[in-house]
């Protein structure tokens, strides 16, 4: 289940519980990232996975990365938090052939902490 925890200026956050669907990204994702784009030129997401998710059916996969392509220029950082190590790692790995900026963090506070830094070029 995809849940909107909440929406701040260009930043948004999701939480992702149990077995994510097909339905959750139609209902729920593509619309308020349809809506939120039309505000903002780019978007920082952060993403929670809870303690009771289960992982994606085979629909919501394939979802996911066509949101991924659709929206590729609209992310502009990407926030990952949940407890297990393993989703360190893939992010590190992500990170690595990612053009976009990823982090994992273990609080919600850390991430939009992180989405608020001033970026110096």
């Amino acid at each position: 289940m995809i849940t909107i925890v909440n929406l701040s200026e260009a930043n948004l956050f999701i939480n992702l519980s149990q077995t994510i669907t097909h339905s959750d990204y139609e209902t729920v994702l593509e619309p308020v990232l349809s809506d939120i784009r039309k505000q903002h030129p780019q978007v920082n997401i952060c993403v929670i996975f809870a303690d009771d998710f289960a992982g994606f059916e085979l629909h919501a996969l394939i979802d996911d990365a066509m949101i991924g392509i659709k929206y590729w220029q609209y992310w502009h950082k990407i926030a990952l938090i949940a407890e297990p190590k393993w989703l360190h790692t893939i992010t590190a790995g992500i990170a690595a052939i990612n053009p976009i900026t990823i982090e994992s963090f273990s609080t919600m506070l850390k991430a939009e902490l992180w989405f608020n830094e001033e970026e110096y070029f």
